[in-house]
């Protein structure tokens, strides 16, 4: 039974390295090579307003790169600070009963704070 357990537990673990190897470091630059290459041979090489010189799929990395890149960062960035970001830290605070206990232990952490540089300001006037 120990050798069982053991084997099965070696394959989860394997799973849990595939997963987070293959989600965060393998599929991201993937899905945004084909993202570049179906747009490039669907949209740009039958765009007739661009020269033909400038139908290289080269040309276009560059494009890409320069702009897609740089929209996306500061897309993000608008998002996380204003955007549905905090709207959705918010629902999940309220809806999580783990989030919910944590943030009532950072107010709490927040309250004796206070507290605390009260007691220092008036022993400090006083």
């Amino acid at each position: 039974m120990s050798k069982l357990r053991n084997f099965l537990y070696k394959l989860s673990e394997s799973r849990t390295y595939f997963i987070r190897g293959h989600s965060n470091w393998l599929a991201y630059p993937v899905s945004l090579l084909n993202f570049v290459s179906i747009t490039f041979y669907l949209l740009i090489e039958n765009l007739t307003i661009i020269p033909e010189e400038f139908k290289l799929f080269r040309y276009y990395i560059l494009f890409f790169v320069m702009t897609y890149i740089p929209g996306a960062i500061i897309i993000g960035y608008l998002d996380m600070t204003r955007g549905a970001y905090r709207v959705e830290q918010k629902i999940a605070k309220e809806l999580s009963p783990i989030w919910r206990d944590v943030f009532e232990q950072f107010s709490q952490i927040e309250r004796n704070q206070a507290l605390i540089m009260e007691k220092l300001d008036m022993e400090n006037k006083g």
